[in-house]
């Protein structure tokens, strides 16, 4: 007698000692806010090598001519909150490492932030994580570093499940002049030769961002999370050696003093709010408080570097050892 067609087995069509994966976890929708900066791209170069990740980057112009293979653009503005609202539709995890400071505003600070936060919130993300700044509750005078204070209440106060990832000051920059000097023979560096505080690679601060984007289950949610070196804070004249020693060129080091900065600050905030900030900033590093405490880091992103991997890393990134 013969037997009725029977339906076809999807497993049928995998390879010999696989099952079918109708159970496999649907990837994250992780929004990356910022995307289009120095660190931001970083991002999103990390997250691509996610599985679990299907990433969406948000700009106000779209894609770029160079969006990279599997990653989703959208428009939107801090600044205008009907576009965020269409940008965070579906997403689960927002990544925020967005500024406007280094333009010489605050206006994305401050109220592009607050416009995110609430668009966050309306779209019941499950994981807001944001990028600080370690010590800003101690540092209201220097505006940049209070505008991420300021943030982090109101993602508390919104009720946003949040992972907050608080960075030191950055080793390397978009237009990198550390390198630029040390190529020349020359360490320049500001305040003096002692006072110690927290330094990251931002490849290595991207890093972090991505993992929290992405880290599973719930014991990540609402954790503040210092970044920084294994060895602890470091001064100018360490940092100047350990680059010496790693490139095997003495540096001659040019500093200039906390006086200058002091004398500076006021007349420069008359032309130039954006030199007024970094002035205060570097004001601030003289109290001894920007220092990373790294528990955390190692608990959640697994064992820090050490000043001397990162120098390393540095240093090759920027051609200057091979």
């Amino acid at each position: 007698m013969a037997q009725s067609p029977q339906p076809p087995n999807p497993a049928d069509n995998n390879a010999p000692g696989e099952t079918a994966r109708s159970d496999a976890p649907a990837r994250k929708k992780v929004l990356v806010v910022g995307a289009t900066g120095f660190l931001g791209a970083k991002i999103l170069r990390t997250l691509a090598l996610d599985e679990s990740a299907a990433i969406v980057a948000m700009s106000r112009k779209g894609a770029p001519s160079e969006g990279g293979a599997g990653i989703e653009w959208v428009r939107g503005d801090m600044m205008d909150p009907a576009s965020l609202d269409r940008a965070l539709q579906g997403v689960d995890v927002v990544v925020s490492s967005a500024n406007s400071y280094m333009k010489g505003s605050l206006d994305t600070d401050f109220q592009g932030n607050k416009n995110l936060i609430e668009a966050a919130a309306r779209a019941k993300v499950s994981r807001f994580v944001f990028l600080s700044i370690v010590s800003c509750e101690a540092a209201s005078a220097v505006p940049h570093f209070h505008a991420k204070k300021v943030a982090e209440d109101l993602i508390k106060t919104s009720g946003v499940p949040y992972v907050f990832v608080r960075a030191p000051s950055f080793l390397d920059q978009s237009t990198d002049y550390i390198a630029k000097a040390v190529k020349a023979g020359k360490f320049q560096g500001i305040g003096d030769k002692t006072t110690r505080w927290s330094y990251v690679l931002t490849d290595d601060l991207a890093s972090y961002l991505a993992k929290a984007a992405t880290y599973p289950g719930t014991e990540i949610t609402n954790q503040t999370i210092d970044v920084g070196w294994r060895d602890g804070p470091k001064s100018q004249q360490e940092i100047a050696d350990i680059i010496s020693d790693v490139i095997k060129r003495r540096l001659k080091i040019q500093i200039i003093p906390w006086w200058v900065v002091r004398l500076l600050a006021r007349p420069v905030r008359l032309f130039s709010e954006l030199g007024y900030d970094l002035m205060q900033m570097f004001l601030f590093f003289r109290k001894g408080l920007y220092v990373s405490n790294i528990s955390k880091q190692e608990h959640f992103f697994g064992p820090a570097p050490t000043s001397r991997d990162a120098i390393t890393q540095w240093a090759k990134s920027q051609q200057l050892i091979s």
